[in-house]
């Protein structure tokens, strides 16, 4: 089964996209789960304690995930870089994902666009909350798996 990481600090929003990805509730104690998400049979969906938290599980689910989904909720995203660059390393594929997109003013657009100059990353600006660029989150997803 393919799995797809979702990586970022604590409170960045990992959680709830991986419930808005599988169209459920959010559950607060899920940690690693299977489901579908549309376009592919099934994945194993790996929703990290954070990157920020010493030894946590974000350390071994980075040597196994095919797509990584790295979050990045604010402008100060250089240990998000430092695990970019770790999750390439590891042969992942990785996306970088602005989340909580809804709570800036330009719908995160001006932090994409500083995320993609400096990584040279698809960068995708997404809201739980509201839906937005969920879709466009998913079939990022899809297209890179069908890849491999």
């Amino acid at each position: 089964m393919k799995q797809v990481g979702i990586f970022g600090k604590r409170k960045s929003g990992k959680s709830a996209l991986m419930y808005a990805l599988t169209r459920h509730k959010i559950r607060q104690d899920a940690s690693l789960c299977a489901m579908e998400i549309s376009g592919v049979a099934k994945v194993m969906l790996v929703d990290t304690v954070g990157v920020d938290v010493e030894g946590s599980t974000a350390e071994k689910s980075a040597q196994s995930v095919e797509v990584a989904l790295m979050l990045i909720a604010n402008d100060s995203f250089e240990l998000e870089l430092a695990w970019i660059s770790k999750l390439r390393k590891s042969g992942s594929s990785v996306i970088a994902v602005i989340s909580r997109a809804d709570l800036f003013p330009d719908g995160g657009q001006a932090l994409a666009a500083a995320v993609r100059e400096v990584s040279g990353l698809e960068t995708i600006c997404v809201s739980s909350e509201t839906g937005a660029g969920v879709e466009e989150l998913d079939a990022e997803i899809n297209r890179r798996l069908s890849k491999e």
